[in-house]
């Protein structure tokens, strides 16, 4: 009975990460749809670039958590690795697409970013 209480509040708290990226990616696609009808289509994909820049280093740090062994010292370990990995892959992408895309706007591309990662915080705030 105690190892299915924990086992039901470990696939609560998987099913947090995944409303989280769920969240990111359809915000990434309301503005990346916003921008591209009202203002342009370079405005349209430099946001859904910003975006992808925001949610695929989640995607990665969510699932380090969630494979993750479900002790505290496993837990721990994978968040330090997926942030350093959610850092590093950040890093690459933001180069890749200033170096790779052309024309692309910036302020498009970090209003998105900044709005999408604000949205975790909203998310966590909120307490469910």
């Amino acid at each position: 009975m105690k190892n299915e209480k924990i086992r039901n509040k470990q696939n609560n708290n998987d099913f947090g990460i995944v409303r989280i990226l769920f969240i990111q990616a359809a915000i990434t696609g309301i503005l990346a749809i916003i921008f591209w009808t009202f203002v342009n289509n370079v405005a349209g994909y430099s946001s859904l670039l910003g975006g992808l820049i925001s949610c695929i280093p989640n995607v990665f740090l969510g699932a380090r958590i969630i494979s993750s062994s479900k002790s505290a010292k496993g837990i721990l370990r994978a968040a330090y690795i997926g942030e350093a990995g959610k850092v590093i892959l950040t890093v690459l992408l933001f180069g890749l697409v200033f170096l790779t895309v052309k024309p692309l706007n910036a302020m498009y591309l970090f209003t998105s970013f900044i709005v999408v990662q604000f949205s975790v915080s909203m998310e966590l705030l909120r307490g469910k």
